[in-house]
């Protein structure tokens, strides 16, 4: 089985811009590639941030480059124009408005809860914590505070869901 991780961001959830889905249900989602240098926090297993495609830029000096890979297409914004095989580094992540299709059967929701906080050097950590789930949450928590809770929380740490990380098996219609 081909298995492909994309990240449902939590914007797009709380905008309602994705459509409600669970396990096993085969779903099409719009991907973007969203590039980074170096990872910021440890992944959840099973969650690469290399991906092998073939890169074609569309036409125009600035437009953005099409990424096709094993059973799956997506944008990229590439920083300079790039042509043929890649490997890269980054998130293939949910854009209902500009990526492109990429269709399979879910097999895995995973939310991904973010907390940061200082430790006793002044350093900022980050940890990324996966909890399983059954299906899409129709709300996450993007770390405001709630009204009653303004000025109870430590300023040291905060918590938010960064969004649900989805496993596809990819080659299913």
């Amino acid at each position: 089985m081909r298995s492909l991780p994309i990240l449902l961001p939590a914007a797009v959830i709380r905008a309602r811009a994705c459509p409600l889905a669970s396990i096993r249900q085969i779903r099409t989602w719009r991907l973007r590639f969203v590039e980074h240098d170096a990872p910021d926090v440890a992944r959840p297993a099973g969650w690469s941030d290399v991906v092998d495609a073939h890169a074609a830029p569309r036409p125009g000096p600035d437009g953005p480059t099409d990424l096709t890979g094993d059973g799956f297409r997506a944008v990229w914004d590439a920083p300079r124009r790039v042509e043929g095989p890649v490997r890269l580094r980054g998130d293939l992540v949910v854009d209902p408005l500009d990526g492109h299709p990429t269709t399979g059967r879910i097999h895995r929701v995973r939310l991904l809860t973010e907390t940061v906080r200082e430790d006793a050097a002044g350093e900022r950590v980050v940890a990324l914590t996966a909890r399983d789930l059954s299906a899409v949450p129709k709300v996450v928590d993007d770390g405001s505070p709630g009204e009653h809770e303004r000025g109870t929380t430590a300023l040291d740490v905060r918590t938010r869901d960064r969004g649900v990380l989805l496993d596809l098996e990819l080659g299913v219609t």
